[in-house]
C-alpha cells in the first residue's frame, strides 16, 4: 500500500513538479512552527518529499532553497509567538496540557543560551519550543535571526539530502568506492575534533593555552613548506596522479552534480555571509578586539593564498575552466577550512563536552568535503587541497592564538602575590 501510494504521489507529481517546491517548504514551515511541529512527523515527511526531488523531479539546489525558506519563516514565527505572549504561552494548547514540553526547551535554552537556537534544530523533542523559548527569555531579535539563518542552511542539507541521494541511488549507480571514501572523510573528521579538544582541554588545565595553536602554526608551517617544495620541485606527482585515478573511477554524473554544489561552500559568494553576520553582530555588542582580530587574519589568510598562488604559478589540471590558472594552493579549500572553522569558534567559544566536539567535527568535514569536490570537478591536483587544508588551519589557529593573548590576561600573566 505504502510503495502504491509513492507511485501515485510521484505520478501526480510528475505532470505537477511546479507544486514540489512549495510543498516542501510548507513541510519545513509546519514542522519549524511552535508547538505544531510536535504533531508533524517532520523528518520522515522531509526525508520522503527529498526521495521524491531526488528521483528526477526537482535538482538539490532549489529543494535545498524551498526547505531553507520555509524553516526559517517556521522558526521567525514562533520566534514572534514567545516574545509577545512571553508567559501568557503556558496557558495555551498544548502547552497547557503538556507543560513539560516547553519546559525541556526552558532547560534547554539556559543551559546553551543563544547557540541552542542552531543546536535545537538538530534534536527532535525540543526542535518546535526552541525559537519560541527563546522569544519569551528577550533574546535580542537581531542574534536570534542571525544565528537562524546560519542554522537554517546546514538543518535544510541535514533534513533533505539523505532523502534525495536515496532518490537519486534508486536510479544512478554510484560506485561502492564513493561510500568508503565518505565514511573515511567522516572518521577522519571526528578524529581531528576529538584529539583537537582532548589535547587542547589538558594544556589549558596547565594554563599553556597557547600551546596547542602555536605548536599548529609551526608545524603546520614545516608541513607547507615540504609539500610546496616537494610539488613545485615534481616529487608529488606521483601521488597526484594516482589521487587523480581514484577520483575518476568515482566521478559519475551524480557525484559530479553533488561537487559542484558543495564547491560553494568554498566560494567567497557563500562564505562573505557567515563573516558579515559575525562582523555586524561583534559590531552590535561592541566587541571591536574581536572585529580587528577576525578581520587581521581574513586579510592575512587571503594574501598569503594568493601571494603563494602567483608565486608558484602551478597549471591546473586540463581543460579546467575557471575564473584564474592558478593551482596552488586550493582557493576554496583553504578559505572553507578557515571560515567554517573560525564561525565554529564563535559559536561554541562558551560551550563544552558533545556541543564542542560535533559543532568540529561538522565543520572539519565540511572543509574535506570541499576539498574532495575541487578534486572530483578536476579544479585542483591533490597536493593543492592538502596544502589548502594546511594554509586555512595555520590562520585559523593563529586567529586562537589572538583571541587567547587578548582575552585571557589573567591566565597569561597571574596576579603577584
Amino acid at each position: 500500500m505504502e510503495s502504491d501510494s509513492f507511485v501515485a504521489v510521484h505520478e501526480w507529481l510528475h505532470h505537477h513538479g511546479y507544486w514540489l517546491g512549495p510543498i516542501i517548504a510548507l513541510a519545513a514551515f509546519v514542522e519549524s512552527l511552535v508547538a505544531i511541529g510536535f504533531l508533524i512527523p517532520g523528518v520522515a515527511l522531509l526525508f520522503a518529499l527529498g526521495v521524491l526531488a531526488g528521483s528526477g523531479l526537482m535538482e538539490p539546489l532549489p529543494m535545498l532553497a524551498w526547505a531553507f525558506v520555509g524553516a526559517a519563516l517556521g522558526d521567525g514565527i514562533s520566534f514572534q509567538v514567545g516574545h509577545h505572549l512571553h508567559g501568557r504561552i503556558r496557558n495555551c494548547w498544548p502547552f497547557s496540557t503538556h507543560p513539560g514540553w516547553l519546559e525541556k526547551g526552558e532547560r534547554f535554552f539556559e543551559r546553551y543560551g543563544g547557540l541552542s537556537v542552531a543546536l535545537g534544530r538538530f534534536i527532535g523533542p525540543i526542535r518546535p519550543v526552541i525559537p519560541a523559548v527563546a522569544g519569551m527569555m528577550d533574546m535580542s531579535p537581531l542574534r536570534f535571526y542571525i544565528i537562524n539563518l546560519l542554522s537554517t542552511a546546514p538543518w535544510a542539507v541535514a533534513y533533505t539530502m539523505p532523502g534525495y541521494l536515496t532518490g537519486a541511488a534508486l536510479k544512478l549507480d554510484v560506485p561502492q568506492s564513493f561510500y568508503y571514501l565518505l565514511v573515511g572523510l567522516t572518521l577522519v573528521s571526528l578524529l581531528i575534533a576529538y584529539l583537537g579538544l582532548i589535547l587542547d582541554r589538558r594544556f589549558c588545565r596547565k594554563k599553556l593555552i597557547l600551546l596547542l595553536p602555536v605548536s599548529f602554526v609551526v608545524m603546520a608551517h614545516i608541513s607547507l613548506l615540504l609539500l610546496t617544495v616537494m610539488d613545485v620541485s615534481g616529487q608529488f606527482d606521483d601521488h597526484n596522479a594516482r589521487m587523480h585515478s581514484f577520483i575518476a573511477s568515482i566521478s559519475v554524473p551524480i557525484v559530479e552534480y553533488i561537487s559542484g554544489l558543495v564547491t560553494w561552500l568554498g566560494s567567497a559568494l557563500i562564505l562573505w555571509m557567515p563573516l558579515v553576520l559575525c562582523a555586524v553582530y561583534f559590531l552590535w555588542c561592541r566587541r571591536y578586539k574581536k572585529l580587528l582580530i577576525m578581520s587581521a587574519c581574513l586579510a592575512g589568510m587571503e594574501a598569503t593564498l594568493w601571494l603563494m598562488k602567483w608565486g608558484i604559478d602551478k597549471p591546473r589540471p586540463a581543460d579546467f575552466d575557471g575564473l584564474d590558472q592558478f593551482s596552488f594552493p586550493s582557493g576554496h579549500t583553504t578559505q572553507a577550512t578557515f571560515v567554517w572553522l573560525l564561525v565554529t569558534l564563535y559559536l561554541v567559544a562558551a560551550k563544552r563536552g558533545i556541543v564542542k566536539f560535533s559543532a568540529y567535527s561538522c565543520a572539519m568535514m565540511i572543509a574535506l568535503m570541499v576539498a574532495l569536490s575541487r578534486l572530483v570537478l578536476e579544479a585542483h591536483w591533490f597536493g593543492d587541497v592538502l596544502a589548502g587544508l594546511l594554509l586555512g588551519s595555520i590562520w585559523f589557529s593563529a586567529a586562537v592564538a589572538a583571541e587567547r593573548v587578548y582575552f585571557n590576561e589573567k591566565i597569561l600573566k597571574p596576579r603577584i602575590s
